[in-house]
């Protein structure tokens, strides 16, 4: 994952997944899970953007009976990084949970480890039971952060609880912290626990700004009054800090909902970006001016001129209101490449795509890249579009990243 610092884009903080390639003959046989620092987060930061950085690790391990995958990264309006991942121990019985470091020197050091989605089941709203085990109930941690408030938001999109029959189920949990992410409160359910609204996936976005947050997710069941075939996708909005929610159906469209983002620039304007697969694989994004009352008819953002299937979006908006999207073309030999485009009108009306990779990755060797790579990211300054993937055109899987002025991208004469 990728932020840039919004007091100057030329401090840039990377972080990303490191894992274990090959178990040394001394491991064989034992499961990767239980090997101690066989997951770390691996960290690289520039002051002079882009042109050099600086290689180590994220310190978020206190203990070496611990392994730290699915790292996050963003950075408040005043250039603070927020630096984390899950916290997973080796060992029975110790607690895991995802953690949240604050760095206010660009990335050079960090403060110390607050917990946001963890095992501490006290910290769960009354009526929750968070299923404990591994990478539960806390998988898939991002943030979330409200310029206009300073809130930031930690959410575990994955997470898991245990319902009254005793089984498990999908319940994506969210907290906040109101004091610059040294410390987050009470843990809530998307879905706030209860029969109407009932979650049955993981979460698939979240997004904060003006006071409120707002949360997408697949619904099981949801009142009659909303006239809805489930399972069917819900836009929750709260203006308490995810205490309480409100919720509605969204009106069903072609393709799958993968993101959902907020401007900070205008209270109200949420956007949701779509997969779309037919006639030929696109990605859409609709918008509302309203707060999710009413949304914008899909509009077309990105596709590929070459046959290729799409995946791994990222989008977000600039602190200006420019509309960024990026995503990965594999093609039919495996090999892929990135490619991104840009709206300046909110969602209105997109740049042409743009490739932005310079040359195709190939495909994956399982003997120099035997783990998938899950997620790219994108961030926006004032005049450039910058993104991190995963590529193997070293001969390894590494972290590439790029950069794409706002100039590089056109538009339609139309």
């Amino acid at each position: 994952m990728i932020a840039v610092d919004p007091t100057n884009p030329k401090n840039i903080v990377v972080d990303a997944m490191a894992s274990l390639q090959q178990l040394p003959p001394e491991l064989a046989g034992q499961n990767r899970n239980e090997i101690s620092r066989s997951t770390i987060t691996t960290l690289a930061v520039t002051h002079n953007g882009g042109i050099t950085w600086k290689l180590g690790e994220l310190p978020a391990l206190y203990s070496p009976l611990q392994r730290c995958p699915d790292p996050t990264m963003d950075v408040t309006k005043d250039g603070i990084f927020l630096g984390g991942c899950e916290v997973i121990t080796t060992v029975p019985g110790g607690n895991s949970g995802s953690v949240v470091m604050i760095s206010l020197d660009k990335g050079e050091s960090w403060g110390p480890r607050a917990e946001t989605v963890g095992q501490t089941v006290s910290r769960f709203a009354p009526g929750i039971k968070p299923a404990i085990g591994h990478a539960a109930p806390f998988d898939r941690p991002f943030l979330a952060i409200d310029d206009s408030t300073g809130t930031i938001y930690g959410v575990a999109q994955g997470g898991t609880s245990v319902g009254p029959d005793g089984n498990s189920r999908s319940q994506s949990f969210i907290t906040a912290s109101t004091d610059g992410g040294k410390s987050f409160g009470t843990i809530y359910a998307w879905d706030s626990n209860g029969t109407d609204y009932r979650q049955t996936s993981r979460g698939i976005g979240e997004a904060a700004a003006f006071g409120e947050v707002a949360v997408i997710y697949g619904a099981a069941n949801v009142p009659a009054s909303e006239r809805a075939t489930c399972p069917c996708t819900v836009f929750g909005l709260s203006h308490d800090q995810a205490k309480t929610f409100t919720y509605h159906v969204l009106s069903p469209l072609p393709g799958a909902a993968q993101r959902l983002i907020a401007d900070q620039t205008k209270a109200g304007r949420y956007s949701i970006l779509r997969y779309v697969s037919a006639p030929t694989p696109h990605y859409e994004v609709t918008t509302t001016e309203d707060h999710g009352q009413t949304w914008s008819q899909p509009v077309n953002a990105g596709s590929t001129p070459e046959a290729a299937s799409l995946t791994k979006p990222a989008i977000k908006y600039s602190h200006g209101g420019v509309l960024a999207l990026i995503w990965r073309a594999i093609y039919q030999d495996g090999s892929y490449d990135v490619w991104g485009a840009i709206s300046k009108n909110q969602g209105k009306t997109f740049s042409r795509p743009l490739r932005i990779s310079h040359a195709k990755s190939p495909s994956q060797d399982p003997i120099r890249v035997g783990a998938n790579d899950d997620f790219q990211d994108v961030a926006v300054d004032d005049a450039n579009v910058h993104l991190v993937w995963a590529d193997a055109r070293a001969g390894f899987q590494g972290v590439f990243y790029g950069r794409a002025p706002f100039l590089a991208f056109e538009f339609p004469s139309n």
